[in-house]
């Protein structure tokens, strides 16, 4: 059975940093590439980037096919009907769930 891209992203994050006032997050991958996600009242955005031209991060980002940002939740959906709903707790800490 193929991994789907919500278990691919969980398997691969090494952490979630979230930005100045919520309305970004940077999840940065095992092989040092990141995502990184805008979203507020004007703007909607995901790009990849990092080391090796972000590669796994490009990947993974090609298969959004939409994703919610509110405070220090993050969920996205992919074009393969998986989902992955990510949390930055209390210190830090990531709190995670896929379906």
């Amino acid at each position: 059975m193929m991994e789907s891209l919500a278990e691919h992203l969980n398997g691969s994050l090494e952490t979630m940093r979230l930005g100045k006032g919520r309305h970004e997050v940077q999840l940065w991958l095992r092989d040092g590439s990141y995502l990184h996600f805008r979203h507020d009242r004007h703007t909607r955005w995901v790009q990849a980037g990092g080391k090796g031209e972000g590669e796994l991060a490009a990947a993974l980002a090609a298969g959004i096919e939409r994703f919610e940002l509110e405070g220090r939740r993050l969920r996205i959906w992919f074009d393969d009907a998986s989902s992955l709903d990510l949390r930055s707790g209390v210190f830090g800490r990531l709190l995670r769930r896929y379906g």
